[in-house]
């Protein structure tokens, strides 16, 4: 299974999770199979890239996002794609992992979603 996580700094495990997916400059993958930590820039359309970042995630075949907050649209997005996505507190990505693993992360809903005001995307 690849996961997903997007972050602010480089760092592996040990990156620290962006407050809000679609303003994550990159994004951690972890392959939890072969234990392979890749670091990858965010292509999505608000970067400069020619897919939303949703889709560019599904094109590298991501099984499940682990993010701190992200809006209504994106989950949508990720429910159509069939990518589940998971709501964290965690600072960092090792955190975040653990607590995906140990079965304490909620599945995203609509009703997680950011209302599209920049002051909600503070979470």
């Amino acid at each position: 299974m690849k996961i997903a996580f997007p972050v602010v700094t480089e760092g592996g495990l040990e990156a620290t999770l962006a407050d809000h997916f679609g303003r994550a400059p990159m994004y951690t993958i972890v392959d939890t199979e072969s234990n392979e930590v890749s670091v990858v820039q965010n292509k999505g359309e608000h970067f400069g890239g020619q897919h939303s970042a949703p889709v560019s995630l599904n094109n590298r075949n991501i099984n499940v996002l682990i993010c701190k907050g992200l809006g209504r649209k994106a989950i949508g997005l990720f429910d159509e794609l069939g990518i589940g996505v998971f709501i964290t507190k965690s600072v960092k990505v090792s955190e975040a992992l653990e607590s995906y693993n140990k079965g304490e992360l909620i599945q995203a809903s609509q009703s997680d979603g950011c209302k599209g005001d920049p002051k909600s995307h503070k979470h």
